[in-house]
């Protein structure tokens, strides 16, 4: 019989002190143009560069955005 072999996700940066990871779900109205326009807008070449430093002073220290279909995944 063979060994199962363990998978692993991506690496996550360690950190000198505990943290949380909070997961949001989002349903989005099933309008392609206005997703379209949506992941444009959260795109690396048009986020305000406020955003980012905002976030990280509110103390998220990783954000990540999926879309699948019309529902949003957002992990911080």
């Amino acid at each position: 019989m063979k060994t199962e072999e363990r998978k692993t996700g991506y690496l996550v940066q360690e950190y000198k002190q505990p943290v949380k990871r909070y997961c949001q779900t989002l349903d989005l109205r099933d309008n392609p143009e206005l997703i379209s326009e949506y992941r444009n807008r959260h795109s690396q070449e048009k986020i305000w560069s406020e955003i980012p430093e905002g976030i990280r002073q509110v103390g998220i220290l990783e954000m990540e955005i999926y879309l699948l279909g019309t529902r949003l995944f957002m992990i911080v």
